[in-house]
């Protein structure tokens, strides 16, 4: 018996992320992203120039430019990328149970800042 779906997705904004959802009621979800993924990314559209490494950056032009992007990773942005990919992937939820109120929620589990 399958217990778990994972679904590795690359996002224009985030990069590269997975969903892991559960096979079995409650039907709970796990999205993982990398933070300094979706900064770099960023920067990049900034014109930032930066050496990044797997998970942070080796040098920045502007460190305050730099902070100022990432103080934008907030909640309701890694909400926004779930909700996306929620209407993209296929989950356990059927139209009626999103009818009467069955829907994902988000939570932050374990932010880490390495």
């Amino acid at each position: 018996m399958v217990n778990h779906y994972y679904s590795y997705c690359v996002d224009a904004d985030f990069g590269p992320f997975f969903l892991k959802f559960c096979s079995y009621f409650p039907y709970n979800a796990k999205l993982c992203i990398n933070g300094h993924h979706w900064a770099q990314r960023q920067a990049t559209r900034a014109g930032l120039g930066f050496t990044a490494l797997d998970n942070a950056f080796a040098t920045v032009d502007d460190p305050n430019t730099l902070q100022a992007i990432c103080d934008r990773l907030t909640g309701p942005r890694i909400d926004a990328l779930l909700r996306k990919w929620l209407t993209i992937l296929p989950d356990p939820f059927t139209d009626a149970d999103r009818d009467v109120g069955y829907r994902y929620d988000l939570s932050v589990l374990q932010p880490s800042s390495s």
